[in-house]
This record gives C-alpha cells, sequence and structure tokens, in this order.
C-alpha cells in the first residue's frame, strides 16, 4: 500500500506539472495561428512530444507500434504469469480501498466529471506542444479551444453539476437499490473481496463493450427515427458540426440535452450492475468510468494521435477518425467507439462519403493557410 501510495503521488505532482501551467495558458483567448504554441513553456512540450506526440509523422507509427507491443505483453505476461497479475490486481485494490474517499456514493460520479474535465482540458491543450495541422483531422489549428474553460464556462460547468445534481437525487430516492436491488448477501458481510486480474480485465471490457451496444439503438433512432421531437433531444449534440466545418473541440463530448446525456447516463448505470461474477467489483467500476469518458472525449477530439483507440486496434475502435465524420454527415458511423454494428446495418460510409468529408476537412485548413501566408504578407510589407 505505501507503494501504491507514493506511486500515486508521483503520478498527482507530474499531473499537476503538465496541467497547471495550461490551466493557466487557459485565460488568453487563443488565435489559430503557429504562434499559439510558442505560449507554451519548453519544459512541457519536450515531455508531451517525447511522450505521447512525435515531432515528425514518420515517427508517428513507431509509437504505435510500440503501444501496440506493449499491450500484446501484457496480456502475454498476465497469461503466463496469472499469479503476478492478480498480485498487481491485489495492490491496486488496496490502495483503492484504503482511500475513505472511494466509499462515499458520490465517488463514481465524481471521478466521471474530473476525467471529463482533465481529458477535455488535455485534447484542448495539445495544440500548444504540436502541430496541429499535422495531427488534426482538418489539418488545421484548433477552433476556439480551451473556451470551456474560460468565456465559455457553461459548457463545461452546467453539464458538471446538473450530472452531479442528478447523482445526488439518485442516491436520496434511493433508485438504485429499487432497481437493481442490495448488493448480493456476502458481499454486504464480507466487503467485494480482492479481485484478480482476470476479473477486473473482463469486467471492464465488457462494461465498455455493452454501453457502446446498448446506446447504438439509441443513437441510431435520434437520426433516423420521424418522432420530430424525439430527434432534437440530439440536436444539440450536432449543432457544432451543423455550423462548423472545421473538427471537434473535446468539450461537444458533453453539450447535450438532459434527455440525452440522461438516456447515456443511465444506460452507464446498467451495465455497472452487470458482470458475470454477479455483482461487479468497485475497483472495475471505477476503471468503467474512467475508461469510457476517455473514449468519448476521444472521439470528439478532433485529433488523429499515433496512441489513440482507432491506431491501436484498427478495424475495432473508429476513434475520433469515424466519429468526425459522423458529426459532419450525420447518416453514418452511429458507434461511439465501436464499428461492427455500423458494418452489419450498412450505416459505414460510402466511398464517395468518403472523399467528400476529405475534401470538406481538406478546404479548412487550407483556408487557414492562406490566412496565415496573407497574414505574413502584410507583416513583410509593414
Amino acid at each position: 500500500i505505501r507503494s501504491g501510495v507514493d506511486l500515486l503521488g508521483t503520478l498527482l505532482i507530474a499531473w499537476a506539472r503538465l496541467m497547471l501551467p495550461l490551466i493557466a495558458i487557459a485565460h488568453q483567448t487563443f488565435v489559430p495561428s503557429p504562434t499559439v504554441r510558442a505560449h507554451a513553456p519548453a519544459a512541457l512540450r519536450a515531455p508531451v512530444r517525447s511522450i505521447l506526440v512525435p515531432a515528425t509523422p514518420a515517427a508517428a507509427p513507431l509509437l504505435t507500434r510500440g503501444l501496440q507491443a506493449m499491450h500484446v505483453s501484457v496480456a502475454a505476461g498476465a497469461l503466463l504469469a496469472p499469479a503476478v497479475a492478480d498480485g498487481f490486481a491485489a495492490a491496486a485494490w488496496g490502495l483503492f480501498d484504503s482511500c475513505a474517499f472511494t466509499h462515499d456514493r458520490m465517488f463514481e460520479a465524481s471521478l466521471a466529471v474530473s476525467c471529463f474535465v482533465a481529458f477535455i482540458l488535455f485534447f484542448e491543450s495539445i495544440h500548444l506542444v504540436v502541430d496541429p495541422r499535422v495531427y488534426r483531422l482538418d489539418g488545421a489549428a484548433p477552433k476556439r479551444p480551451l473556451r470551456g474553460f474560460t468565456t465559455q464556462w457553461w459548457k463545461t460547468v452546467v453539464p458538471a453539476l446538473t450530472y452531479l445534481g442528478s447523482i445526488y437525487v439518485y442516491h436520496e430516492l434511493s433508485l438504485g437499490q429499487l432497481l437493481y436491488g442490495p448488493p448480493p448477501a456476502d458481499v454486504l458481510a464480507h466487503g467485494p473481496g480482492v479481485p484478480t486480474w482476470g476479473r477486473v480485465v473482463t469486467e471492464l471490457s465488457l462494461g465498455v463493450f455493452l454501453y457502446d451496444a446498448l446506446f447504438y439503438p439509441f443513437h441510431l433512432s435520434f437520426h433516423k427515427l420521424r418522432a420530430r421531437r424525439w430527434r432534437k433531444m440530439h440536436a444539440r449534440h450536432h449543432v457544432w458540426g451543423s455550423t462548423e466545418a472545421a473538427a471537434h473541440n473535446a468539450v461537444e463530448t458533453v453539450q447535450n440535452s438532459y434527455l440525452d446525456a440522461g438516456v447515456q447516463v443511465f444506460i452507464n448505470i446498467f451495465v455497472q450492475h452487470l458482470s458475470p461474477w454477479g455483482f461487479k467489483h468497485p475497483l472495475s467500476r471505477a476503471l468503467h468510468n474512467v475508461m469510457v469518458v476517455y473514449l468519448l472525449c476521444e472521439s470528439h477530439s478532433g485529433y488523429d494521435l499515433p496512441f489513440m483507440s482507432h491506431r491501436l486496434f484498427p478495424g475495432l475502435f473508429g476513434g475520433p477518425v469515424a466519429h468526425e465524420q459522423h458529426h459532419q454527415q450525420g447518416n453514418v458511423n452511429f458507434h461511439q467507439f465501436f464499428l461492427w454494428a455500423d458494418r452489419i446495418l450498412g450505416h459505414t460510409p460510402t466511398a464517395e462519403q468518403n472523399r467528400k468529408h476529405r475534401e470538406a476537412l481538406a478546404a479548412v485548413g487550407a483556408a487557414q493557410d492562406s490566412a496565415r501566408q496573407q497574414q505574413a504578407a502584410a507583416e513583410v510589407v509593414r
């Protein structure tokens, strides 16, 4: 437990050193130009470039292959030495269980909100340390980044307070026990126990898959049903795609109507009560929230980075590439994470749709390059 606490402290310090300068930078009004990245301290640019995003596009596949190899090696190690993997899961659970706040009924909701803030801030700040012309889907600097933390603060504050307030009411009314009943008697008597590595991985993977699968028919109905009022409930989430040609910013992840967001939240709550073991372990539930929030923010980030899900697991995840096309065209790629149901139901884009999508995104980058050249010419004249 002590080593786990030391590790957690090191990670928190590293996170603070990375994020605090970005929070300070967020108070400035950013202009989409190469000068934006000059605001970021060199000490901040170096680790992000070297660890997360290669400085040159040619090195990006190497990072992707390295991360894929890491996943394979971890899986192989867990299969060949399950006792070691179980020991790691036990240590993680010991650290998790020793923290009093993880036993609070609002912990999972607070964790989800914290992850949304961290991941949105990360994806909307990464243009400060890498060249967006290389990694943005439209080849241009993001449009109005970080406004959700400054002039458009309601884009982050309102969804967070609404979600936390709704979950508080959910607990106050004991809806969890009314809908799903109390935990099993042995869990109430002896606690959830120490999970195995296999249990955590299985519950985490199954939870992410079921969340995406169960929301799919709702998402499809938001676009396909003729009931105008029902479709209007999802329209708010597509405001950016209907008014902007530029790729999305991550804050658009949480721009939803109350009904739209409520459907996703209740599906997530339902999935959190499903497990082959009859009771989903608290550690698996916490990791599920982190993973789902990350994937949601990633899919709305507007980036194509070498560590993203569609790069690590091509053909399995759609990532921001597929979801950006969904937002721009509306009638394709209804999955939030995966691709299988779209393929089965024929909702993958045609070659012509792909061509139009590429041209529309390329036009954004070309327009920004033209504006940049005109600005440079004007400065030369002056």
